[in-house]
């Protein structure tokens, strides 16, 4: 299908997911509230009466009594609320195919989080669901959760947590949201279809022949609805998280899910309670409150190293060549071509958005490996031993640039000194984040919405690599090698690198390339001459 096309279709599919989703969503929380709401009338006839309750909306009054099934002969036109459940969740599983599942999994894996197939990935989201199903279902249809709620409840939580934690160390950060989401939001419809309607089909049929109306059908299909309505935040949370990164792009994205999800129901049980038991409401209101501003700090940015700013856009340096060598007097320095033997290994193929996918004649791939007439680009060539620990405070003015493009870092493998001005820019006219995967640096997750975002980072210590990512578009990597010292080089895309102003003495040269490994060479560095090296990579078996 046209790219064009295929958005338009998720837009669509999104819009008639949210109506179909508002509607079922309000109407279980209307009945919750209606249910908390009735009060006994002593004036009633009706035989099953439990309580009435007069409303005013529109212009109009409107007066609802509750019967119970049995006593109470079933009228003629009766209608069901079941449809809004159904559509919601075709809708959300239409959806979740259509984005995850195309493409050969381009939102949905993440090889910074692990290194699993395309197809395992599928069978791990579609199995997290559907195992999820059954065991829910099996705890709460149990003679022990009858008899000891608590305890399934607290199994339940213990479930939730263990999918949020495995679900976000094996595929992306916002394919396991959304799979949570959809394992949710299976449990609520499945209760729905399940559960819920047919015990609410036989107290009905039952009440029609004049039958007794067995009591724990109308209890089992309660606790069901009640259940889906603690759900219901948690769900609505995790369709949002769709859009904001900060979530689903941070490093403890799952303990994230966990603690908004309880504090939706939280909230959700100070809605329930609060015209019978106002102190428990009160009491819960805060708890989810709490645990909402608590997620806020914990996740906010250290914005102490970094400067955003609102420059106008300006190009990044174009990659310096080869061919001019010149150094320092007294100092020599090394230069060559990084090259690769045999075929170029093939990509993946990207599912882009139009917005990035405009930038490409023909389709595209991801940019690990880029091979141009038997040349490596991205390969970085440093010096790692014969420096004699030596500081370095030469630390360059101009800042280093990594932009985001057609959806693909560019570069994607760059250096920068220890307390060099390193620039993020979002070129593309949509939304990306830039998270860091650091062990020696401060670690960060910054929202870039627009077209010409930019910010600053300045790292304060040496390391190799600070690895950024966009946690909207996974596929999207960049490394950046933070170094204490001037002598180092990436390979432009003709494979060459040059190393200047190198001190005489004996040094080891390393090689290092994202997919291929490392090299190593021993070379010796003369005064006012400059040496010449190689390295050639080949795929590895």
């Amino acid at each position: 299908m046209n790219q064009e096309y295929f958005e338009w279709t998720l837009l669509l599919a999104r819009w008639l997911h949210i109506i179909v989703g508002i509607t079922w969503i309000g109407t279980s929380i209307f009945f919750m509230w209606l249910d908390r709401t009735f009060t006994p009338n002593p004036n009633s006839k009706n035989a099953g009466h439990v309580g009435d309750l007069w409303m005013v909306h529109g212009g109009g009054f409107y007066h609802v009594e509750k019967l119970l099934m049995g006593p109470t002969k079933v009228p003629e036109e009766l209608h069901w609320f079941k449809w809004e459940s159904y559509w919601t969740w075709m809708s959300g599983i239409f959806l979740l195919i259509a984005i995850f599942y195309t493409g050969s999994g381009t939102f949905l894996l993440d090889n910074s989080v692990s290194g699993i197939t395309y197809w395992q990935a599928v069978g791990i989201g579609v199995g997290s669901i559907l195992v999820s199903w059954f065991f829910y279902d099996f705890l709460w249809e149990s003679k022990l959760t009858k008899q000891k709620p608590v305890i399934g409840h607290i199994l339940t939580i213990l479930w939730l947590a263990g999918m949020a934690y495995f679900l976000c160390h094996t595929l992306s950060g916002r394919a396991a949201y959304i799979h949570i989401g959809a394992m949710l939001g299976t449990w609520m419809t499945a209760n729905v279809f399940l559960r819920i309607i047919p015990r609410q089909v036989k107290m009905v049929e039952a009440a029609k022949k004049g039958e007794p109306v067995h009591p724990d059908w109308g209890q089992n299909a309660k606790n069901r609805s009640t259940h889906n309505t603690y759900f219901t935040l948690p769900v609505i949370f995790l369709m949002l998280s769709n859009h904001f990164s900060q979530t689903y792009g941070n490093q403890w994205n799952w303990l994230i899910l966990l603690l908004i999800s309880a504090a939706g129901a939280a909230i959700r049980e100070f809605f329930v309670v609060r015209l019978k038991n106002p102190a428990r409401s009160r009491a819960f209101a805060a708890i989810g409150l709490c645990l909402i501003l608590g997620v806020v700090v914990f996740t906010r940015e250290n914005t102490g190293s970094t400067a955003a700013a609102q420059e106008a856009h300006h190009e990044a340096p174009s990659p310096k060549t080869a061919a001019v060598t010149a150094v320092a007097e007294g100092t020599g320095g090394v230069m060559g071509v990084v090259s690769f033997n045999g075929d170029a290994p093939q990509t993946e193929k990207l599912l882009l958005p139009f917005a990035c996918a405009s930038h490409y004649n023909g389709d595209a791939y991801s940019n690990e490996i880029l091979i141009k007439n038997g040349k490596l680009k991205n390969v970085l060539v440093r010096v790692v031993k014969g420096l004699d620990a030596k500081t370095y405070t030469d630390v360059p003015a101009e800042p280093v640039i990594v932009d985001q493009v057609g959806c693909q870092y560019e570069p994607r493998v760059t250096a920068a000194r220890v307390g060099q001005k390193v620039e993020f820019i979002n070129s593309d006219a949509l939304f990306h984040n830039v998270r860091s995967i650091t062990t020696s640096n401060e670690v960060f997750n910054i929202s870039m919405p627009n077209k010409n975002d930019r910010f600053t980072k300045i790292f304060q210590k040496p390391e190799i690599f600070v690895q950024t990512k966009c946690s909207v578009h996974p596929w999207m990597n960049a490394y950046v090698a933070v170094m204490d010292h001037p002598f180092y080089s990436v390979s432009n895309d003709r494979g060459e690198f040059v190393i200047k102003n190198l001190p005489p003495g004996h040094y080891t040269l390393e090689a290092w390339h994202e997919v291929f490994g490392t090299q190593t060479k021993e070379i010796d560095i003369k005064a006012n001459d400059t040496t010449k090296e190689e390295f050639e990579f080949k795929k590895k078996d």
